[in-house]
């Protein structure tokens, strides 16, 4: 027990550490101006090529944070790191317009205690916040006016958690979150009258504090083929925050300079709370594994999860998130619904009696495809979402120093393509393309030599 204290200790420095430095990649899309942003997948780039295929996922290469059941499975020390770059079209009915995002996105660390145990840490994007609108009208009193609304920001989420396997067809894990970051979002409306000056509402939402999720698996042997079926429950938790909401008038210069006059309204640090919801994900994965490997020849997956978006508040100062001084009946008035499947295959573990031989037959294909009812309803009308994935797992060689030593490696490279919403009723329409990219890097440790 101490040892695998001190493992998880050395795992949570390891992040720590780099968190300081580390910088998600932005968000781009004016949908991201409810609740806490876009919510983001969670998993590295190997479970982001498969649509999110987690709950019944097992490998013993790579590290399913969503599943932490998973962890127990582990067969060698494992290092993700991933990232991606999109672009997204974005249309309504009378504009369109393109925009890019992109850059480093999440890392992760697991490491095996024991054949039947196993740890993990890791650090990614919680949810992203990133848009910038502008809207005209013409009111009786002040003319015409135009108003800006723009956000940035999100939330990041740090992982430590542990997964066992009690029997020999049960596994079961655990994961405690750190949540941590921010959001800034402010509302301007500039007058064309002059005698009229600008008026802005700048808020900003920090938020820190701890959530947990937990997971179980049933893996049951039947013949050549391995049959999982998998369950994940995120708890729905109140999470501290501190809240500033500033409401002030100002002059805009024509250089873009800004001079600041009265203050109408000042909320500095106050303390309330959001509210991460609830998640249950179940999953059935049929697999067949590839013998003396720590890889399946070939997989196939679905999943289904329900997110209680509806739990999505603004923040609050209550003694509990969901009692605000005026009932909330927020944009979210559904919960989020997604089903996803998807399918892997190494033909030279896939087809032994072909002999297949080549760098091309080692290659993991994969593909994916998803579909969610993101729980926004908006203009009276649900936006939707869908999302298709292609993808490759490149062995890139392997190295050892001493005799039981193991050192290999996989490069992960993904094309996605999905859209976002609707042109109807007023809406915006979302079409984009992501190339994501992601290394796992796999090490023994821990070896026992008989002779030295």
């Amino acid at each position: 027990m101490k040892r695998t204290l001190r493992t998880l200790s050395l795992l949570a420095g390891l992040l720590l550490g780099p968190s300081l430095l580390f910088g998600q990649s932005g968000g781009v899309s004016p949908y991201s101006i409810y609740g806490h942003g876009l919510l983001q997948p969670n998993g590295f780039t190997y479970h982001s090529i498969l649509g999110g295929t987690q709950a019944a996922a097992t490998s013993g290469l790579y590290v399913n944070p969503a599943q932490p059941a998973s962890y127990a499975d582990l067969r060698y020390t494992t290092l993700d790191l991933g990232g991606s770059y999109m672009g997204v079209h974005q249309a309504n009915e009378n504009a369109s317009l393109w925009n890019t995002t992109g850059g480093f996105k999440n890392m992760g660390i697991a490491v095996p205690l024991k054949k039947w145990m196993g740890a993990s840490a890791g650090l990614m994007p919680y949810s992203l916040t990133g848009y910038d609108m502008l809207t005209k009208g013409t009111d009786a009193n002040f003319g015409d006016f135009t108003q800006q609304f723009k956000g940035s920001g999100g939330y990041t989420k740090l992982h430590v958690g542990m997964g066992l396997k009690p029997v020999e067809f049960l596994a079961l894990g655990f994961n405690a979150n750190y949540l941590f970051g921010s959001l800034d979002q402010k509302t301007s409306m500039i007058f064309s009258d002059n005698q009229f000056n600008s008026v802005r509402v700048a808020q900003r939402t920090l938020a820190s504090g701890w959530c947990w999720d937990a997971g179980a698996q049933l893996r049951i042997p039947l013949g050549a083929v391995k049959v999982v079926a998998g369950a994940t429950l995120r708890n729905g938790s109140a999470v501290s925050s501190t809240f500033n909401d500033l409401s002030y008038t100002y002059i805009a210069s024509g250089s873009g300079s800004e001079t600041p006059l009265d203050t109408g309204l000042a909320v500095l640090n106050q303390e309330g709370y959001i509210y991460v919801p609830t998640q249950v994900s179940v999953g059935l994965e049929i697999s067949k594994p590839a013998k003396d490997l720590p890889v399946s020849a070939w997989s196939i997956g679905v999943q289904y999860q329900v997110t209680e978006t509806q739990m999505l508040l603004p923040f609050s100062t209550g003694t509990l998130p969901w009692l605000t001084s005026e009932p909330w009946s927020g944009p979210y008035l559904e919960n989020s619904q997604r089903i996803s499947a998807s399918a892997s295959l190494i033909p030279s573990l896939a087809f032994p009696d072909k002999r297949l031989k080549g760098f091309k037959n080692d290659i993991a294909y994969r593909a994916a495809f998803s579909y969610e009812n993101t729980g926004l309803v908006l203009n009276q009308t649900p936006v939707k979402a869908w999302q298709a994935n292609l993808g490759m797992g490149l062995p890139i060689g392997g190295r050892a120093i001493l005799p039981g030593d193991v050192k290999f490696a996989t490069l992960h490279i993904g094309a996605q393509v999905g859209s976002w919403g609707t042109k109807t009723n007023g809406l915006i329409q979302e079409f984009y393309t992501q190339a994501t990219v992601g290394v796992t890097l796999n090490d023994q440790w821990f070896v026992k030599f008989k002779y030295r």
